[in-house]
């Protein structure tokens, strides 16, 4: 079984929305889930006020980080995408994949050489992140009504790791 559970305002970006996501995973919680994946994450907001700094990615500081390491602490396997600014200025992974008890991935393509659009670490605080990679780069996905497309970004890579956790847990 799985739930699908949406946080995500898509008119607009707010930090409001990781309290969104914190209000999700608490019922992931309550709901016996048994993993939770995060194809989402946060440093910039459409208020600048908001924005995340660097320094925020330190495992302790975000929301949804602290969310997303109280889930962990419950038992719950959280797994969040990296982030796709490789390529950026902020090159760095965001929240809630910094977190410490955060199982992040980042993208790699199909011969598993590192995408360069997927965000790196380390933590503010020396960790190492991304923790795993997947395939996130000439992802074949489908595209409905007329078939199929290709896509890149950590936000497919980062179901494949949390599926094959669920086919390991269920081994």
């Amino acid at each position: 079984n799985y739930w699908l559970l949406r946080s995500e305002d898509a008119t607009a970006e707010y930090l409001m929305e990781e309290y969104y996501w914190v209000k999700a995973a608490e019922f992931a919680d309550s709901a016996g889930a048994d993993i939770i994946n995060s194809s989402l994450g946060y440093t910039l907001f459409d208020n600048p006020a908001e924005n995340h700094t660097y320094a925020d990615m330190d495992g302790n500081t975000t929301v949804i980080t602290k969310g997303a390491d109280r889930a962990a602490s419950k038992g719950i396997l959280v797994v969040s995408s990296a982030g796709n600014s490789g390529n950026n200025p902020w090159k760095y992974i965001s929240a809630p994949a910094d977190g410490d008890s955060v199982l992040t991935v980042g993208a790699v393509n199909a011969a598993g050489i590192y995408a360069g659009f997927s965000s790196i670490g380390p933590t503010y605080d020396g960790r190492t992140k991304p923790d795993v990679s997947a395939q996130g780069a000439g992802c074949v996905l489908a595209k409905i009504p007329t078939g199929i497309t290709q896509g890149d970004g950590t936000s497919f890579s980062s179901p494949i790791i949390a599926g094959a956790a669920a086919c390991l847990w269920q081994a």
